[in-house]
């Protein structure tokens, strides 16, 4: 494997949640890169560009920095509640539903599928003027809505709402953004363009993309950007960009969202929602999912040495502790260093561990996992979601990690192919990718959808991010079709209790879906 196919593992990994995907289709408008300028009203060909800087290899290690995304963020997703054949979800669950992770067969389903009122969006209502901070005057639907308190109307105006996320991908080159420049949009296209559906009684989605350079530093400098533009911000990758974007968000008060990753810093922050189960929340689910399939054997863990992922041992320890494994240790690794490879392999050989839980880069798990291999070892991989169960993972070195299994906030193709045939039907219109990263964006911008439904449906048109951040904490059963199902509180931003298991099968080229929303094992 070389070089270049190293990088397409990590840009892969890290955009896998990016809500802002690339590309400008009518009814979308997408800015992207680095300081981009947006695209004229009606250009449809190509996408934008992402700027890449090939000055980020600080560790000398001879790859860039950037390639060393921990994992990926972003929202939750939940279904398009319009219904029809372009539904997020559908309730078709022939499949069978089971929440355990047996690896021989059997891909699940589950989640509620039912919906809420999809009855597109009025005509604008209220102060919608983009950037307006000031005012706050307040408006109460005739229909009886509940009165809008709120007067941070950032990113909107009467006829488009404007979102944004962030990610690392700064100096990963080629960058594999074909699905975002034609899928990540897919979404918003069949709902805007298909459907004839109005947002909010806004007829535009505008997506802003940003590289935060695999930097906490250039993360805030970043967010402090999108925020002065968009109306939420989410976290593509990356945990230490996620906590400091998050903890940006509670200074500068705008909804920030991202997969679950750490908790450090997050937990009691009012502005931050995490999309997922958190790495300390899926430790002792991952034990027991360990102890189902590998009983008996005995285990090790991985991971990189990060505070951020402190939480995330305390409770993979914990839950083998609980199920009582056969536990050797767990080693960390530094950042940007290679040199643990043949050591950690050697280490874990001689002391007789087959099955180990890996929280690292898609770029070093693929390295070691050769490494090892040409030594003439190979271990059973398990781990928390997102980043190791994208199928571009399998493509630099399937051979080695087949059979490795994964948690992840969506199933894999298989489960779409049989549950949500809106999502290829809207891509074969438009001619574009029908990937997994696709499938996940086309989900993350469903649950989004469905928040503002449920906005609409409480305070009207008239979109603040106070009173949204105050919904959103009082929503529960969001999700539930492609993403397992989450549940806010003011006192919980950390909802969700259930994920995905995915399977590597090198004979089709792609994860496999062994459990859907599984909550135990």
């Amino acid at each position: 494997m070389n070089r270049r196919t190293l990088r397409t593992i990590a840009v892969g990994s890290a955009l896998a949640f990016v809500l802002g995907a690339c590309g400008q289709k009518p009814g979308v408008h997408v800015e992207g890169g680095t300081g981009g300028q947006p695209l004229a009203q009606g250009d449809v060909a190509g996408g934008t560009d992402v700027a890449v800087d090939t000055s980020g290899d600080l560790d000398g290690d001879g790859f860039d920095d950037a390639t060393g995304a921990e994992d990926l963020g972003g929202t939750a997703v939940a279904d398009d509640t319009g219904g029809g054949s372009f539904d997020a979800g559908t309730t078709d669950t022939s499949g069978g539903t089971t929440s355990g992770g047996d690896p021989s067969g059997g891909t699940t389903s589950g989640g509620d599928p039912s919906g809420g009122d999809t009855s597109g969006g009025t005509t604008s209502g209220g102060d919608t003027s983009g950037g307006d901070t000031s005012g706050g005057q307040q408006t109460q639907d005739s229909g009886g809505k509940k009165q809008v308190t709120g007067s941070d109307r950032t990113g909107l105006t009467a006829e488009k709402m404007t979102f944004a996320s962030h990610a690392p991908v700064t100096g990963a080159a080629p960058l594999p953004t074909t699905s975002f420049e034609k899928s990540g949009d897919l979404y918003w296209r069949n709902l805007t363009e298909i459907q004839k559906k109005k947002v909010l009684g806004r007829s535009k989605v505008e997506l802003l993309f940003r590289d935060d350079k695999y930097d906490p530093n250039s993360a805030r400098q970043v967010c402090r950007e999108l925020a002065s533009k968009a109306f939420t911000v989410a976290g593509g990758g990356g945990t230490d960009q996620i906590q400091a974007c998050g903890q940006f968000a509670k200074v500068a008060e705008f909804p920030y969202f991202s997969a679950g990753v750490t908790e450090a810093g997050l937990r009691d922050n009012p502005w931050y929602f995490a999309a997922s189960m958190s790495y300390k929340q899926q430790g002792p689910l991952l034990a027991q999912m360990v102890k189902k399939n590998f009983g008996g054997k005995k285990v090790a863990a991985i991971i990189t040495d990060t505070p951020n992922f402190d939480d995330a041992i305390a409770g993979w320890e914990a839950g083998v502790k609980q199920q009582g494994l056969n536990y050797y240790k767990t080693l960390r690794h530094p950042k940007g260093d290679t040199s643990w490879y043949n050591a950690f392999a050697g280490d874990l050989k001689a002391n007789g561990v087959e099955v180990v839980y890996i929280l690292s880069s898609p770029v070093d798990y693929i390295r070691f996992a050769q490494q090892a291999s040409q030594s003439g070892i190979k271990f059973q991989y398990v781990g928390v979601g997102v980043s190791m169960g994208l199928n571009a993972v399998l493509g630099s070195g399937c051979d080695e990690v087949d059979g490795g299994m994964f948690f992840s906030p969506f199933p894999g193709l298989d489960y779409a192919r049989k549950n949500v045939p809106g999502f290829f039907e809207t891509a074969k219109r438009f001619n574009a990718p029908a990937d997994d990263i696709a499938f996940a964006l086309w989900g993350q911008a469903a649950v989004q959808h469905d928040l503002l439904l449920r906005y609409e449906k409480t305070y009207g048109p008239d979109l603040t991010r106070e009173d949204f951040r105050d919904l959103v904490e009082t929503q529960t059963g969001i999700g539930g079709e492609i993403f397992p199902t989450v549940n806010y509180s003011p006192q919980n931003h950390f909802g969700s209790t259930a994920v995905h298991l995915l399977r590597a099968d090198c004979s089709k080229g792609e994860y496999v879906t062994v459990a859907s929303f599984a909550k135990s094992f």
